[in-house]
């Protein structure tokens, strides 16, 4: 119970606004190994994470990778793979290695640097049935002291297989396209200071595209075909929670009107256009059990008798009964939909930022794009689906 009290870990951190509550632990529970993997009936490469849980004050950061010796996959036919680190802590299947499938038990083996095994259950795959269809409501909020705020609040209507246990989980994934002025990053005193990935650079007091520092002359020189390599990003938040059902809004495996996320509408999510999908994911009752823990947690945040830390339940296992372990690895069928949103979806007024440029510009931010979203996953390559 103490090491509940007393740890946060990778998976479940938990912020507060409550008087936080320090208890003191012994030192070995600053070395519980966290596992966090999933396998589903898409194709592969599957990931498993390991990280080091850490006490509330340690200095070092929460969740920190922490590299083991062996990761094997089973399943219940007989089939096993090793899978490889690809960097610290982070280990996966091949491309072509084990592909999930419906009605089949998966599980792992983890063997520590110092030779401690840890194991997760057995959890079966389950049939995952569909998103049927994704909708909205546009709404409207008028603040005291900021602009009109503009949002979509995500539905959808789903439903499951026939005799199916009803354990799912939704995940809302929104991804948005933008563009940033990095040659206009601002400076001490609003100065400009391009960054270098922009493709700009001074030349004799002026700002000009084309142009970098080459260190070996010490000069700044126009290149030819030089273009910005961090002015186009596409944009994905990280989930803020969770969002599960156990079936008991169903009626006959169909579930109606259920509320998967929130779109915000500004300058930057609709500087072109936005990818709603919905990811439909079946569970075991153990997936499941988790997933609702994680989602109590964190629908509790700022609640009056939020629980300290809570437990998460966990189905990774110690063989020897030494060290600790938490987490999950679990196995889902999945399925998936998307719409897209654009400006013309629901006209609304954007409100465009200022930037302290002088003379005075207003819109796109300066700085690298793959920078100006902390707290989200960027990238500058355009997904493989991504509809243009």
């Amino acid at each position: 119970m103490k090491k509940a009290l007393g740890l946060f870990i990778s998976l479940t951190v938990i912020g507060s606004c409550v008087d936080r509550i320090s208890i003191p632990i012994p030192n070995e529970y600053s070395r519980n190994l966290v596992i966090d993997g999933l396998i589903t009936n898409e194709p592969g490469p599957y990931t498993v994470k390991v990280s080091q849980a850490m006490k509330i004050d340690a200095a070092l950061p929460l969740g920190l990778p922490a590299s083991v010796k062996k990761i094997i996959l089973f399943d219940n036919a007989g089939n096993s793979e090793v899978l490889e680190e690809m960097d610290k802590g982070i280990y996966q299947t091949g491309p072509t290695g084990m592909q999930g499938k419906v009605g089949r038990e998966y599980h792992i083996q983890v063997e520590t640097n110092d030779g401690y095994v840890f194991e997760s259950l057995p959890d079966k795959m389950n049939p995952v049935g569909q998103v049927d269809s994704i909708y909205y409501e546009f709404e409207t909020r008028q603040p005291e002291d900021r602009p009109t705020e503009y949002g979509y609040r995500i539905f959808i209507d789903a439903h499951t297989t026939s005799g199916n246990n009803n354990f799912l989980r939704w995940k809302f994934i929104g991804t948005y396209v933008v563009e940033t002025l990095p040659q206009y990053k601002v400076g001490q005193g609003c100065v400009y200071t391009p960054l270098p990935c922009s493709g700009y650079a001074f030349v004799d007091g002026m700002l000009k595209k084309g142009y970098a520092f080459n260190p070996k002359t010490n000069k700044v020189e126009y290149v030819i075909g030089l273009e910005c390599t961090c002015c186009r990003c596409w944009v994905t938040p990280r989930e803020g929670k969770p969002k599960v059902n156990d079936g008991q809004v169903s009626r006959n495996g169909n579930f109606n009107k259920v509320e998967v996320g929130f779109v915000p509408v500004n300058y930057y999510t609709f500087f072109e256009k936005y990818r709603v999908e919905i990811l439909q994911m079946s569970l075991s009752r153990a997936a499941f059990d988790y997933w609702k823990a994680v989602q109590s947690q964190k629908e509790g945040i700022g609640s009056l008798f939020q629980p300290i830390t809570g437990k998460i339940p966990t189905n990774v296992i110690e063989t020897n009964k030494k060290p600790v372990v938490d987490g999950i690895f679990y196995a889902s069928a999945v399925t998936k939909k998307q719409i897209y949103l654009d400006k013309n979806t629901h006209r609304a007024e954007l409100y465009v930022p200022k930037d302290c440029m002088r003379p005075p510009r207003e819109g796109a931010v300066g700085e690298s794009c793959l920078l100006a979203f902390p707290g989200s996953i960027t990238t500058t390559v355009q997904p493989v689906d991504w509809k243009n």
